[in-house]
């Protein structure tokens, strides 16, 4: 961090990789390196908890993003995140999402975050993250293919397609 001139974005993926990084460790960081420097992507379960252990070690001053693609942006919004970093797949969910939650509208935020939620749940393992956003991302015109390199522990059959191709659907017509 002494380094560099630009932000560490400090990411706790033991969500899904390895132990979660202690909150007095994180808080240190900000300590000695300010809100500017040191910014957060909590992903260590359960998140909403952690997100507010976080928060309130550091008074308030971390700036968080939620990471976990968007399944836990609502809750985490309340929680004083500051932003979101999803995948590219779902972007045209997470903006309007993100917009609805600023203005307070929380019917439309529900009616997004369903199938948006459906989605993400449809994901759980890196491989099934991988190929249900090449699937999506090849759907909206940005990737050509869904090639992954191998090995993959997850493909993504006819059915699975047919619900992905039915929850995006969803989550493009909550967003009008």
């Amino acid at each position: 961090i002494h380094a560099i001139q630009i932000p560490v974005i400090v990411q706790d993926a033991s969500g899904y990789v390895g132990k979660p990084m202690p909150i007095a460790m994180q808080a240190k960081l900000l300590a000695e390196f300010g809100p500017e420097r040191v910014q957060y992507k909590p992903e260590a379960s359960p998140i909403g908890p952690k997100l507010s252990e976080l928060r309130d070690a550091t008074q308030g001053r971390a700036r968080v993003f939620e990471g976990t693609g968007g399944i836990a942006l609502v809750d985490s919004f309340k929680r004083g995140v500051v932003g979101t970093m999803p995948g590219a797949d779902l972007i045209r969910g997470l903006v309007p999402l993100w917009n609805a939650l600023k203005s307070g509208d929380t019917e439309k935020a529900d009616r997004i975050h369903g199938p948006l939620s459906a989605l993400i749940s449809m994901q759980t393992s890196l491989d099934g993250f991988l190929a249900v956003e090449k699937h999506l991302l090849v759907r909206q015109g940005i990737f050509k293919n869904t090639l992954i390199r191998g090995p993959v522990g997850f493909k993504l059959d006819e059915e699975t397609k047919l619900e992905v191709e039915r929850q995006f659907d969803r989550m493009l017509a909550a967003t009008l």
